[in-house]
Parts: structure tokens; C-alpha cells; sequence
């Protein structure tokens, strides 16, 4: 019950943190279905690749993106990372096209207790939105704040953040975007997840009203862990044991 009312009560904080306004936007609803795997080189460095697929009904556009990724721990404290994201566009009235872009970030985190506190800043030379005609080719600063909670006892984490997108070229902050979701790790090595976004637009020019994205996520992920580092003394021979 204590772990329900905790989910409960981050859904009723995101919920609560919905503009109002929010009647007189395009309402629209996505499905985000995907899958990565991740390898662990060390404690510190890790890579790894995301398959996503993208629906959505009301613009008639099907996406599918491939992300690999490196991140890398150089203290505890901080994380940094690298991505770039090959995206394959299919809209019924247009055919198909493919983009590739860059992002980079620097991440911190603070694990007091049974919670985990995040800060990232983002930078990315590409846009999520390009089946909104706003342009696909836009930089962006994100800018994002979360926290969750790891509940051992049934190896279960909901979580949730919020993010804001900074238009380097406009100068302005055109997207907000409010996450709540869970992840569920089945195995050492098998995890599942699954989440809820509110993604705001506004801003977007002239004639242009806001777009609301309620987006629904599922997704898996598949982790090779590191390596144990072997005993040393476990590795010596018998017969080095016993000249020494």
C-alpha cells in the first residue's frame, strides 16, 4: 500500500502542475515503444544503443530511431555523455526521409536515503517535433530536474522530472515537458519500463496555436554488467604458491 500511495502521489503532482490552459491547445496522443542495451565497461564508463518506434495517429507519422550512446562517470557525483541519433521519418501523405543529429550532456546526482536526485543540462542539434512544421534542424538547450525512489523489497523505481527546451536560435523557451513512470527490474540483467509524458508546446509563431502531447512509453532495456575484477591471489598456480 505504501508503495501505491507513493506512485499515486507523483502522478498527483505532475497532474497538478498542468496548465489550465491546456483546453485550448491541439491535444494529441503518441505511443513510444522501445528497446536498448547497455554495457558496462567499468563502474565509471558504460555504452550502449536504443531502438525506438514512434506513433502518431493524428499527424499520420511513424518514426523509428536508432541512439547510440557513451556515458562516463568521472566523479561520483557527475556524468557526462554523448549520443547521436539516426531517425528514420515516415509520414502517409509524404514518403519517408532519414536525419542524423549530435547531443551532448552533463548530468549530476545526489542519493540521499532511498531517493536519487537528478540535474541535467543538454545540448542537441535536433528537434522530437518535426511532424509539427516548427523545423527539424533547431539547437536546443534542455534543461532538466528529477527524482526517484528505489524500492528494493520488490526491485521497483518510479520516478519523475520535469524539462524545459531553451530555442538557441529563437531565444526563447518553446517546450516544457512533465514525466512520471516506473521501472521494474525483472533480472540482474532485464529491466522494464513504463511511463507517462505531458509534453507542452507554445511559442511556436504567428497563427500557430500549442500542441499537447500525451505521450505513452514502454519500454526494455538489456544490461551487460562489468566485469568482476578477479583475486589476484585466486590466479596464482598451485606450484608459484608453494616455490614462494
Amino acid at each position: 500500500m505504501k508503495n501505491l500511495a507513493t506512485i499515486m502521489l507523483l502522478v498527483a503532482i505532475v497532474a497538478s502542475s498542468i496548465d489550465t490552459k491546456a483546453q485550448n491547445a491541439d491535444n494529441r496522443s503518441l505511443i513510444y515503444l522501445g528497446a536498448g542495451i547497455e554495457k558496462e565497461f567499468m563502474k565509471q564508463l558504460s555504452a550502449g544503443v536504443d531502438l525506438e518506434s514512434r506513433f502518431c495517429k493524428a499527424t499520420g507519422t511513424q518514426e523509428i530511431l536508432v541512439t547510440p550512446s557513451i556515458e562516463y562517470q568521472p566523479i561520483k557525483y557527475l556524468q557526462l555523455g554523448v549520443e547521436y541519433r539516426t531517425n528514420y521519418e515516415h509520414k502517409n501523405d509524404k514518403g519517408g526521409s532519414w536525419s542524423g543529429r549530435f547531443g551532448a550532456s552533463l548530468g549530476a546526482s545526489i542519493s540521499p536515503w532511498i531517493l536519487k536526485l537528478e540535474a541535467r543540462e543538454k545540448y542537441c542539434n535536433y528537434s522530437d517535433d518535426s511532424g509539427d512544421g516548427d523545423g527539424v534542424h533547431l539547437q536546443y538547450l534542455r534543461t532538466k530536474v528529477g527524482a526517484s525512489a528505489k524500492i528494493k523489497a520488490i526491485k521497483l523505481t518510479p520516478y519523475i522530472s520535469y524539462e524545459f527546451f531553451y530555442n538557441v536560435e529563437r531565444k526563447l523557451v518553446d517546450k516544457d515537458r512533465y514525466t512520471v513512470g516506473v521501472k521494474k527490474k525483472i533480472s540482474k540483467r532485464n529491466t522494464i519500463g513504463l511511463e507517462y509524458m505531458l509534453e507542452e508546446k507554445f511559442n511556436r509563431g504567428k497563427n500557430k496555436i500549442d500542441i499537447n502531447k500525451h505521450i505513452f512509453a514502454l519500454n526494455y532495456k538489456y544490461t551487460i554488467p562489468a566485469p568482476k575484477k578477479k583475486d589476484k591471489d585466486k590466479e596464482t598456480p598451485k606450484s608459484e604458491k608453494d616455490s614462494q
